[in-house]
């Protein structure tokens, strides 16, 4: 009797591990990011800083595998400024092109954060309509607060690491002009990227 409860307790915590990494499989996002010079066409890596100057010109273009919610904001730390320049959802494969982001004086760290999420972020949206209503510093700190707190939530994920990955241009173009990278492995990401000029 005892040796048959064990027999059927095992395929029953193995049902259960399965059914729980597929659920883990089907609450992931896959989905890619590039930050290109609007000047030049050509894509810019991004892993540290971007060293760029006053006047250049970048856009963010962000392409989901799957429907997602996406949520973009800059925030220009010499003069405390921001913007939400997206909050919204993508379809599947609907590519997204920032504006063009023109860096201007003074001279700074201009910091553009990506929230992806497969779920809407509520908080977020509440910030974000706070934000727009009335952009006072007040609105300003939540709705950066709101954004930090989601990046100190993600920060506790194992990410799959990046890859790169055609964002355009011709299939057969190895020269790195048109790379972007992708992202998969989690439900929600937070993505920072820091242009110096």
């Amino acid at each position: 009797m005892y040796l048959n409860k064990k027999i059927l307790l095992i395929p029953l915590i193995f049902c259960i591990t399965i059914g729980h990494v597929l659920a883990q499989q089907n609450s992931s996002l896959s989905w890619s990011l590039a930050l290109q010079n609007s000047k030049t066409g050509e894509m810019v890596t991004f892993s540290a800083p971007v060293q760029s100057r006053t006047g250049e010109q970048f856009q963010l273009i962000i392409r989901p595998n799957s429907g997602c919610y996406c949520y973009v904001i800059a925030e220009s730390s010499g003069s405390n400024d921001a913007a939400v320049l997206f909050a919204g959802r993508l379809k599947e494969g609907e590519t997204w092109y920032s504006v063009t982001l023109v860096l201007s004086p003074p001279r700074g760290s201009e910091l553009l954060y990506i929230v992806i999420s497969q779920d809407e972020q509520k908080n977020l949206d509440q910030r974000i309509a706070a934000f727009n209503r009335n952009a006072g510093n007040s609105q300003r700190r939540a709705l950066m607060n709101e954004v930090f707190s989601l990046r100190r939530y993600t920060s506790n994920f194992k990410e799959a690491p990046e890859k790169p990955i055609l964002m355009g241009g011709a299939a057969r173009d190895t020269s790195g002009r048109n790379r972007g990278v992708e992202y998969s492995g989690s439900g929600i990401y937070v993505k920072t990227i820091s242009i110096e000029h």
